[in-house]
């Protein structure tokens, strides 16, 4: 057994090193001899108004927080989100081409990005190198490409001459991003694709999600050349909560929408994988039950209220385990800073990584940002998941590194501390872990 090292955060007091024992509990953590789905990374969301919280930090403290997410020694964060055009986080609308009738894309345009989200972008990939990629995706096409020429409401127009050009824009973004040195590695198809929200926003069926990927988006990236990936996300359905005032069964959700996609021979040899976020957690199993051979991501980690609270933390750290489990290779934490209260340009409260503090410029990390270092700094990309087994198995996730070592990450938000013995990395070992606590341990070889 080689060296073994336990990191424990407890509300207010993080990332505190703690002992292991001898393996002298009933209570067993048994890691499983088979692998799982391989692990390539961990992110974040490349948003305006998380460059322009950064803007109000002096450059030292903000130099140190680029650090801490992107280094490798650090969060290790390897790749990102930016929206095509304007998200909820932007500081108002925009797309890539307002030009009413532009088929040629003549006005296409990324200048607005160069202010904000390539600037953010490339602090990442001084710190991370040229393998540093993003993946895109809009919240809404072009507002004169929609049957309501408005951001927030209305379809794509099903017509042949915007399906073309609407592809053709997708490649044109992939496009100029590299001619500012940054890669797309993914695009997907649109943003919560069953929500029609006061920010930007666009909603589809699944049928209609088909036939553009199958006869328009696909044979538009394959015809380019370009590396990028096509993904069918980011699926945010069924609602399962009185928010969206929406109660859809998850099989027939699954079945209208993504099952109406993948089903589709054509359509499906164009996509490398599934991305999921909010309620599109509900039909992980689903797709792992009936394309297994299809990859899934997490792309959007649930956002809170703007309170950045511990509670909050762990309901993420849950829905990390249940991610990993059900075979996501990545998790996408949302916004990476804010101003304190967090509120978007559309007056919806959410957490983020950081907070900056509108008048001072202090920069505080928040609770969140270091569940996901628990995981980013330990798990290297090419990780395997392993399934483990006993009474801790509900609130643990494990991985094997490409040199061998293994990494543990168990979450409690019992009121009383646990402790367990690991069994199955070799000569065995007892680990304790505080009430409302997240661990992560880490064992050499």
């Amino acid at each position: 057994m080689g060296n073994i090292t336990h990191i424990q955060s407890t509300q207010g007091e993080y990332w505190r090193p703690q002992t292991v024992g001898a393996a002298n509990c009933a209570d067993d953590l048994v890691l499983s001899q088979s692998e799982k789905q391989t692990m390539l990374g961990f992110g974040g969301c490349f948003n305006e108004l998380g460059w322009d919280a950064l803007g109000r930090v002096s450059e030292e403290e903000r130099k140190q927080f680029l650090d801490e997410l992107f280094l490798p020694e650090n969060c290790n964060f390897n790749y990102g989100r930016v929206p095509i055009g304007a998200n909820d986080f932007s500081l108002e609308w925009y797309s890539c081409d307002e030009t009413r009738d532009d088929f040629e894309l003549k006005d296409f345009n990324i200048e607005r990005d160069k202010t904000y989200t390539i600037p953010f972008i490339k602090e990442a990939i001084a710190r991370q190198g040229e393998d540093f990629f993003v993946f895109g995706s809009p919240w809404s096409p072009p507002t004169w490409m929609k049957t309501k020429p408005v951001y927030n409401f209305g379809t794509l127009r099903m017509e042949e001459k915007i399906l073309q050009t609407y592809a053709r824009y997708f490649v044109r973004f992939i496009e100029e991003y590299r001619k500012e040195g940054v890669h797309v590695g993914q695009v997907h198809v649109q943003n919560e694709p069953m929500a029609d929200q006061k920010f930007p926003s666009c909603k589809w069926t699944g049928k209609d999600m088909r036939d553009f990927i199958k006869g328009y988006l696909g044979p538009a990236l394959r015809e380019s050349g370009l590396d990028t990936e096509l993904w069918l996300g980011t699926i945010n359905g069924p609602f399962m909560d009185m928010m969206f005032g929406a109660n859809t069964p998850f099989g027939e959700f699954y079945d209208q929408f993504i099952n109406t996609i993948l089903s589709d021979p054509q359509a499906r040899s164009y996509l490398a994988g599934v991305g999921l976020q909010w309620g599109g957690k509900h039909v992980l199993e689903h797709v792992e039950a009936s394309y297994p051979e299809m990859r899934v991501m997490q792309t959007e980690s649930e956002c809170g209220d703007g309170q950045n609270s511990w509670t909050h933390m762990e309901y993420i750290a849950g829905l990390m385990w249940q991610y990993f489990r059900h075979g996501a290779e990545r998790y996408t934490y949302w916004n990476m800073a804010l101003l304190e209260g967090g509120v978007s340009s559309w007056g919806w409260a959410q957490n983020s990584l950081c907070t900056v503090n509108p008048e001072t410029g202090a920069l505080k990390l928040q609770p969140e940002f270091y569940l996901m270092k628990h995981y980013s700094h330990f798990v290297q990309p090419g990780a395997k998941y392993i399934p483990v087994t006993g009474h801790l198995g509900a609130n643990c996730s494990a991985f094997r590194n490409p040199d061998g070592s293994l990494v543990i990450v168990a979450a409690s938000n019992m009121d009383e501390p646990r402790e367990f013995t690991v069994r199955g990395a070799g000569e065995p070992f007892s680990v304790k872990i505080a009430p409302h606590s997240i661990s992560t341990i880490f064992v050499e070889e």
